[in-house]
């Protein structure tokens, strides 16, 4: 314990002295004159001041004042010694910041108490101190750690975003996708592209939950995607490879599953194969007629050789097909189905019909990824 006396009459600073030297460990440094001993504190840590009220120029109770300015004094505990039995000046004393007083003249076992109990004061905001800049440190770490991966994640998201295909748009097929994330990171994914001079493929994920994980899984499956268009195309064919690739990259305890909507169009002939795995019914309108696609089975990656149907449309001319995403139930409500029909129906243009849908799914944003594709056959 290091304790400064101040005080301007050497007798007292003597007595005082002789009578702390009984406590412990103590250090004590005596000064008749307070700006030495202001300057002396400023160069040393120290664990309590007592000083006297009554000094020369300057009093105590604006010394006290001071210390309490400097923030290396501040949270050092001050005992004012006084002779005075005025109320008013111990008001002040206490109002300059002072800890505790001590009247003369004062017993040996009345002044180690008093300093002690300053001393424990001390000890206690030090280690408030300690305690909250280490606070502070692990703050300021586990904000760095956050802004960096907040970084990562806004960069994964634009790898993810730039796997998505650009709309296509020729003499035969017009393709828009429109996803929207819940979180940094999507679980959703579509994609389409030409696999033969008169075919086109697409398909439309939702893998299970969102955000890191969901992303991974569904960055997985893109990966597989164009070989599988090109090289396998028919859409049983494909939604068995995907669930076999489920089981291959989590193993039989998978704990991830998603829904798929997988089809092929054949603007040629005009007829469109699909497999519906667990995904919303994609709506499809031709020659004026609505029809729900639903045929196919279950999401991929909960049964290993879980069986499929297959789909088969013949469509004519101006052909529309929306799929989506179940975020966009979330949002929409029960009767998404019956507002996108409407929209389909009212809708005077392709573009405005995929305008309207998008007005529609970021008016309420949900808790889940939301994604939705049109596709307008001409």
């Amino acid at each position: 314990m290091k304790v400064v006396v101040i005080d301007d009459y050497r007798p007292t600073l003597e007595m005082i002295e002789a009578m702390l030297e009984h406590i412990e460990n103590i250090s004590i440094y005596p000064f008749e004159d307070a700006d030495e001993a202001y300057a002396y504190m400023l160069s040393q840590q120290v664990d309590v001041i007592l000083m006297d009220i009554c000094m020369p120029k300057t009093d105590g109770i604006e010394w006290c004042r001071r210390f309490k300015q400097h923030e290396q004094l501040q949270h050092v505990p001050v005992l004012m010694v006084t002779g005075y039995d005025e109320e008013q000046k111990l008001v002040e004393a206490f109002a300059a910041g002072a800890f505790d007083y001590i009247r003369k003249p004062f017993t040996m076992v009345e002044l180690i108490a008093r300093v002690q109990l300053a001393y424990r004061q001390k000890e206690t905001m030090d280690q408030l101190k300690r305690t909250n800049e280490a606070y502070m440190e692990s703050y300021r770490h586990m904000w760095a750690m956050q802004k960096k991966m907040n970084e990562d994640l806004h960069l994964a998201r634009l790898v993810q975003e730039g796997l998505l295909p650009e709309r296509m748009n020729n003499e035969h097929i017009h393709f828009v996708g429109t996803y929207i994330p819940s979180s940094q990171l999507s679980g959703d994914l579509y994609f389409w592209q030409q696999v033969r001079p008169h075919m086109y493929a697409f398909i439309v994920i939702d893998v299970m939950g969102h955000g890191v994980a969901s992303a991974l899984v569904a960055m997985s499956i893109r990966s597989l995607l164009h070989g599988l268009m090109t090289k396998v195309t028919e859409p049983l064919a494909v939604v068995h490879e995907l669930n076999r690739h489920a089981f291959q990259l989590f193993g039989k305890e998978t704990k991830y599953y998603f829904t798929a909507f997988y089809g092929t169009i054949d603007v040629k002939n005009k007829v469109m194969e699909y497999v519906n795995a667990g995904h919303p019914s994609a709506i499809l309108m031709t020659n004026q007629k609505i029809m729900f696609l639903k045929e196919g089975g279950i999401p991929i990656g909960i049964i290993p050789n879980a069986p499929y149907k297959k789909g088969t449309i013949s469509f004519q001319h101006d052909t529309y097909l929306i799929l989506y995403t179940d975020g966009l139930i979330e949002v929409l409500g029960d009767d998404c189905a019956k507002q996108l029909v409407h929209t389909i129906q009212t809708a005077h243009s392709f573009d405005q019909m995929v305008e309207k849908i998008n007005e529609q799914a970021q008016h309420t944003k949900g808790n889940d990824d939301i994604t939705f594709v049109s596709i307008h056959v001409k």
